[in-house]
């Protein structure tokens, strides 16, 4: 089991990452409670939590000058998330996302994520890639990150990261799907870590049935997640925790991801040289902050209801304690959500 002093894992450690960064327009079903609009997407939500976690974090997107970009811009500034590296102008786009949190006909939370404008019914924003051609300027104006992360297969992602993975980053891929299959299998060759859902890639055995890759996760909702490392073809399970009170189970994904990324990756690492011990606690780490995350609204929740050092402290108590569920958490309001009455049509005019 890992000390307290192992625990100290925050020192600025560096991650860029590139893929879905958007406008979460977090919509409650308890009517007292204002609509938020806060960064999102899942490359969005693991830059920002890695910033909050103590990292230095850098979000690669083409995004547009509109008022949903300048609104993703100030929750991305308020977790010190740098943005030298993000791209606004008219040929961009800055996806919107609605993340409406409900409750189904047994009282049960669930949550839906919409792509349309319900004021008017038109499709929202969607995403754009970085273009192949800005490679070579977002390399040159930052290298040698610990952990190069990207969700999108696109031949931007792919240059970038080649490049960061011959100067010794690990690189992180985390796929919603295949359908790409020259890109997905070009990614695979590039790839350190593979993290994936198994309702979202149902294949992933067939297409290899033994591990490509230096560690590859897949993860399973509330059966858990298993792993297994590179030439593998048997899979290690890793039961996930219960939760006394689910609020909203968005975002789950991502907190799990960050957590395994601040346990394996602060140092640089041989990723073949990780032992199952160390991936382990990682995994464990990533599923009690998944699992705590639900019990907040939006797939960020916790980061404006509890303090780092809190966090960090009662994380620890989860793991060393061999805790099977996850406590009711303590609200402690340590920071003031970002609230506003505008109208959705309102985020696509110019600023």
């Amino acid at each position: 089991m890992k000390t307290n002093e192992s625990m100290n894992l925050y020192q600025n450690p560096v991650c860029i990452g590139t893929g879905l960064v958007a406008l979460d327009v977090i919509i409650s079903g308890n009517q007292t409670t204002p609509t938020q609009f806060l960064a999102g997407g899942s490359c969005g939500n693991v830059i920002t939590i890695l910033s909050y976690l103590g990292w230095s974090t850098y979000p690669i997107a083409r995004l547009s000058n509109n008022v949903a970009a300048e609104l993703l811009l100030e929750d991305l500034k308020f977790w010190n998330v740098n943005d030298t590296l993000l791209s606004i102008n008219d040929d961009g786009s800055t996806p919107v996302i609605i993340h409406r949190i409900m409750k189904d006909q047994q009282g049960a939370p669930k949550h839906r994520f919409e792509f349309r404008n319900p004021e008017d019914g038109r499709h929202l924003p969607s995403y754009k890639a970085c273009l192949a051609k800005s490679v070579p300027d977002i390399f040159a104006k930052k290298q040698n990150p610990n952990v190069f992360y990207f969700d999108r297969i696109n031949r931007a992602s792919i240059e970038l990261a080649k490049l960061y993975k011959a100067q010794g980053s690990i690189i992180f891929f985390e796929p919603s799907s295949t359908k790409d299959t020259k890109g997905f299998n070009e990614c695979m060759d590039i790839a350190d870590v593979v993290k994936f859902s198994d309702d979202r890639i149902i294949n992933y055995e067939e297409m290899f049935p033994q591990a490509k890759a230096g560690l590859e996760i897949q993860t399973m909702g509330n059966r858990g997640l298993r792993f297994r490392k590179k030439n593998q073809t048997k899979w290690t399970l890793l039961s996930g925790y219960s939760i006394d009170n689910v609020v909203d189970a968005a975002g789950a994904g991502d907190w799990c991801t960050s957590g395994i990324i601040i346990n394996l990756f602060k140092n640089p690492a041989e990723i073949n040289n990780l032992s199952d011990n160390d991936i382990i606690f990682a995994l464990q780490f990533g599923q009690a902050l998944s699992a705590l995350n639900c019990t907040f609204e939006g797939a960020r929740g916790l980061m404006y209801n509890i303090k780092r050092s809190e966090l960090l402290l009662y994380i620890q108590h989860i793991i060393s304690s061999n805790l099977q569920r996850i406590p009711q958490s303590r609200n402690t309001n340590s920071y003031e959500i970002k609230k506003t009455g505008l109208k959705i049509s309102s985020l696509f005019a110019a600023v």
